[in-house]
């Protein structure tokens, strides 16, 4: 047991310095000899645990969605609605995104190695099939539609999501203290603004455009 909490700090240890190294100059101009600086430890000692750095990034996607989708799915109540469920979630994430650094260099590992990387893949279909149920519970509930596809629906929210705060850091426009990056929930909550009159039946926007403002609003404290 001592052996094998030893070998959790380690990797831990390795993780954390990766996450930082990606973090600063991006997962192409990362070197191992960076991340071996930053946790200073030995070239095998990093190798014993990771023996890529497709493998530590794969790593790094893994434990940061596995945050991701659970921050989703803690907002998803059965007893709320579905829409509700799906707008609240996706501020959750972005929320999540903003605030861990493991789950945001996830989200920026995901977006580079999305077509090449398996943890990435896996994670975006989840992620779609979730918010596509929350789709298919809301058209049966009487909120959204009943003529959308809830797969495109949930790829467009997921996809959209994703796009959107990769286009508020490129975007990024320099205040008082350097580049800022707006908060996550003002560009999220302008997404949905778009969204909501495209997918939700006519007698249901009003409610859903005044969760939508109060879920901005929270999200800017």
């Amino acid at each position: 047991m001592a052996r094998q909490a030893r070998s959790e700090v380690t990797r831990r240890k390795i993780l954390d310095a990766a996450v930082d190294v990606f973090g600063e100059v991006g997962y192409a101009a990362a070197g191992w000899g960076a991340i071996i600086e930053r946790t200073g430890m030995t070239k095998g000692a990093l190798y014993h645990h990771f023996d890529s750095k497709e493998v530590l990034a794969s790593a790094i996607i893994e434990e940061g969605s596995d945050a991701l989708l659970a921050a989703f799915r803690n907002v998803c109540g059965s007893a709320s609605p579905a829409l509700e469920n799906m707008i609240h979630g996706t501020f959750a994430v972005a929320h999540l995104l903003s605030a861990d650094k493991m789950a945001r260099e996830a989200g920026q590992l995901t977006a580079v190695l999305g077509g090449f990387n398996a943890a990435a893949a896996q994670f975006l279909r989840t992620w779609v099939g979730e918010m596509a149920d929350q789709a298919r519970r809301a058209i049966a509930e009487g909120d959204l539609r009943d003529d959308i596809d809830p797969e495109l629906v949930g790829e467009s929210i997921v996809g959209a999501t994703f796009g959107m705060r990769l286009l508020s850091i490129a975007l990024s426009r320099p205040g008082a203290n350097g580049y800022r990056v707006e908060g996550p929930g003002q560009r999220l909550g302008q997404l949905w603004e778009l969204l909501l009159p495209g997918m939700t039946v006519e007698t249901s926007l009003p409610y859903f455009r005044e969760f939508l403002a109060r879920e901005a609003m929270r999200s800017r404290h």
